[in-house]
């Protein structure tokens, strides 16, 4: 997560279920609406909504 030029790592994702959580702990009150936003999450490593074990 970068807010106010820190960066901090939430956790993990293996999944959207996984992600919602990391974002409901960080404060966002509705996470669901910004799994597609680019302005809020950038998927990295995938295409948005592909996990894989590294």
């Amino acid at each position: 997560m970068h807010a106010n030029g820190c960066e901090r790592q939430l956790g993990t994702a293996h999944s959207d279920h996984d992600l919602v959580a990391l974002l409901a702990a960080a404060g966002l009150t509705v996470p669901e609406r910004v799994l597609d936003d680019p302005g809020v999450i950038e998927w990295q490593g995938a295409r948005a909504h592909v996990y894989q074990a590294g």
